[in-house]
């Protein structure tokens, strides 16, 4: 059992380690897209957005750094379990005043802020507060391999899902039509 579990630690962490890569890189490669996709949920001054955006690339960097250091990894789990809970809530708020057609800016493909990327937060979120409580153990190098694999299966089947969930904005604007 502490091997299956551990080999769950390598793979949420790993899995939880290219998201936040893939959102920090999206966010530093297209920052002023990105402020604009932050200003776009209309939740703080327009002027704060660059600032917040260069925060919240630092934060993800921060709490990759953590998953990847062993004695930090529970820290690491809870603070991506807290980034993504906090993205999850912001999303809502965002829906909840009526901005309906707004850019996630969450990184990969380019989505409306909608029930799945909430939904998507908050498995992620999960998944943070998961690895939180796992033990942090060594495991093999074949063991790590695969737990790192699954990880990558992992984010080529969020790439996908995501790429497909773009398109589901036009689908229900032709049904309507």
């Amino acid at each position: 059992m502490v091997a299956l579990a551990s080999l769950a630690s390598v793979t949420i962490t790993s899995f939880l380690a290219v998201v936040l890569v893939r959102a920090a890189w999206h966010k530093a490669e297209g920052f002023l897209e990105t402020v604009g996709f932050a200003q776009g949920y209309g939740l703080v001054p327009d002027a704060w957005a660059a600032p917040i955006v260069r925060a919240l690339t630092a934060i993800e960097v921060a709490i990759v750094l953590a998953l990847l250091v062993p004695s930090l990894r529970p820290l690491g789990g809870l603070a991506a379990a807290a980034l993504f809970a906090g993205y999850g809530l912001l999303m809502a708020t965002a829906l909840m005043q009526g901005r309906s057609r707004i850019e996630c800016g969450c990184g990969g493909a380019p989505q409306i802020v909608s029930a799945f990327t909430l939904a998507r937060n908050a498995l992620l979120a999960l998944m943070g507060l998961t690895l939180a409580f796992l033990p942090v153990a060594t495991v093999r190098p074949l063991e790590a391999a695969a737990a790192i694999a699954a990880a990558l299966v992992l984010a080529a089947i969020l790439t996908v899902t995501e790429k497909l969930a773009s398109h589901l904005p036009h689908i229900h604007q032709q049904e309507e039509n």
